[in-house]
């Protein structure tokens, strides 16, 4: 009935929009009735695969070396030749879909999400959409090129970041200082960068009939099921609940330290190691090891982590010009994840093996759905995506001793310094970089102002983390929300991490009463893919979509109790 389509996106990418276009019109121009539904819309899946692999493909080229000015040119050329011309017939293709009343079956949600994106279309947003996401490769570019002479050697600034965790106080001071240093030299570039964003995401807004880009990013993210109202009162009940609790939690680490004040460089380290974390040399051998963990977890979860070995489908090694960055990224195409990202010692390992192979795994559990529109990454709820990558930190992070990693008083000290950082830091800190950008997007104007930027900063700085003493610090904490890629990049994709670290703390606390329950729960729900809404996701997961005072409450309670546990051990 259709035209084939080429088998792999490096085919595709070759092919000229004119040799593109013919399979956009015979969607368009063949009959679409409930016999012929199924193949459209298969067909109309696979042609997506094909456009969404190329672009992760490029993605993913760009990050490899930022050095590389092939790589963004290569990805800007298909962007303008192809991807924007595609985007406006893709359009017309959603909305015959739309118009003609069928529904594949399992795809009331993907239609929910697809009749927002046309009405949130606007064909003059095209270029300055692609323009948008073509700055991106600015932000890496200039965050690869971060080298930081240490001890006469010139090294990644993502290298030096590890010394952030040597027990010598001095060191580490001397580590952040250099790190504060060479990020000073790049706030005009990315102040410039900044300005430019702002300008464009405003007039995308305005192009789409929004008043401010806010509402414009709430409605592309497909948020659904929460306001900003919402996010306003959790920053609230954050500061309320768990400020309070992290600072008796910084007030027993000063102590632990046997310091005065805490400082910057203080507040990474284990208090209650006496060495350097081990460093990873050899990055393959490190992720074999990992293999015995996602056995104990569930066999079939090490089959999936095998294949992405086999496959090469990881880049975790430390090298220059490489994007300070750690993502997983779903290759349509192939059906398969790829990991991306920087291990330099056994602290990567929850946080960034761990935790992206739980994304992976959500990659690998939705394959049996039919259609792109069920599982693509732009899609699956953020909120429930990051559960399932969260969700892995802290079931992986019970397995470290057991799978050979580090003696078992190590593998409780890194366990509870996981724990106790969901409280210290990840969830201030994710509250305060929400807050942030809602001030921003709610006063685009000031929003736009670098200098405005870094004052609203330093003042929720104080408010979120106010156990941490910046004296003759101060321009270099305002500057800090610079070093996050989300507030450049993926703009309002950062409350998802705390609502989906309230979720994963649920399925971990199944976990730890039955194990075997938990990680069937967690699978069906990962195997769901974008065909349930946030709160149903939660629920075929074990757990609540909550993110109020009690959730809080409760969080805090698991969190204290099991680090009492552990600090028997230790």
């Amino acid at each position: 009935m259709f035209t084939s389509l080429p088998q792999t996106s490096e085919a595709f990418e070759r092919l000229s929009w004119a040799e593109i276009e013919p399979w956009y019109r015979e969607l368009l121009e063949s009959p679409l009735s409930p016999e012929t539904l199924q193949p459209w819309m298969i067909q109309w899946s696979d042609l997506s695969a094909l456009v969404d692999e190329t672009m992760k493909h490029l993605d993913i080229e760009c990050t490899r070396d930022t050095a590389d000015e092939e790589r963004p040119r290569r990805k800007q050329h298909f962007m303008e030749t192809v991807y924007t011309p595609q985007q406006a017939l893709d359009q017309q293709v959603k909305e015959r879909l739309l118009a003609s009343g069928l529904e594949p079956e399992g795809f009331a949600i993907p239609l929910r999400n697809l009749r927002a994106e046309a009405a949130l279309y606007r064909e003059e947003n095209l270029p300055l959409l692609n323009e948008d996401k073509a700055l991106d490769d600015e932000y890496y570019q200039i965050g690869g090129a971060q080298m930081i002479t240490w001890n006469g050697e010139e090294i990644p600034k993502t290298t030096v970041e590890n010394v952030l965790f040597h027990p010598d106080r001095a060191q580490r001071e001397r580590a952040w200082r250099a790190i504060a240093e060479r990020e000073a030299e790049d706030r005009e570039k990315l102040d410039t960068l900044w300005i430019k964003k702002m300008h464009l995401r405003q007039q995308i807004a305005r192009n789409a009939g929004y008043e401010n880009y806010r509402d414009y990013r709430w409605r592309q993210l497909l948020r659904f099921d929460y306001t900003p109202d919402d996010c306003k009162a959790f920053h609230r009940a954050v500061e309320q609940v768990i400020v309070p609790v992290a600072s008796q939690l910084w007030e027993k680490r000063r102590k632990l330290h046997g310091v005065e004040k805490l400082r910057p460089w203080d507040m990474q380290v284990d208090p209650r190691a006496s060495e350097t974390p081990r460093h990873i040399s050899d990055v393959d051998g490190l992720l074999r090891q990992c293999i015995p963990v996602f056995q104990r977890i569930d066999p079939q979860l090490r089959s999936y982590f095998e294949t992405m070995l086999q496959e090469q489908l990881f880049d975790l090694e430390e090298r220059p010009n490489k994007a300070d960055d750690g993502y997983n990224l779903p290759l349509e195409v192939r059906r398969r994840p790829f990991i991306f990202g920087h291990v330099n010692s056994i602290t990567d390992v929850v946080p960034l093996i761990f935790h992206e192979m739980g994304h992976a795994f959500h990659v690998f559990e939705t394959i049996p759905l039919p259609y792109i529109h069920q599982r693509k990454e732009d899609a699956v709820p953020l909120e429930f995506g990051e559960v399932a990558s969260t969700s892995m930190e802290f079931i992986g992070a019970m397995h470290l001793h057991e799978a050979g990693f580090c003696t078992q008083q190590e593998a409780a000290r890194i366990h509870i310094q996981h724990l106790e950082n969901v409280l210290t830091r990840y969830l201030p800190f994710i509250t305060m970089g929400d807050a942030f950008q809602h001030w921003i997007y709610d006063h685009p104007e000031q929003g736009s102002n670098p200098e405005q930027c870094r004052q609203k900063w330093a003042e929720l700085t104080q408010r979120y983390l106010p156990e941490i003493d910046w004296s003759g610090l101060e321009t270099e904490r305002a500057n800090r929300w610079q070093g996050t890629l989300h507030y450049y990049c993926l703009p309002f994709y950062f409350i998802e991490y705390a609502f989906a670290a309230l979720g994963a703390l649920q399925i971990w606390d199944n976990y730890l009463r039955d194990q075997e329950t938990a990680i069937r729960q967690y699978r069906f729900a990962l195997s769901l893919g974008a065909t349930r809404t946030v709160p149903e996701l939660y629920e075929a997961a074990g757990a609540r979509f909550a993110f109020d005072t009690g959730m809080l409450e409760y969080v805090v309670q698991l969190i204290s109790r099991t680090v009492e546990e552990l600090e028997a051990q230790v």
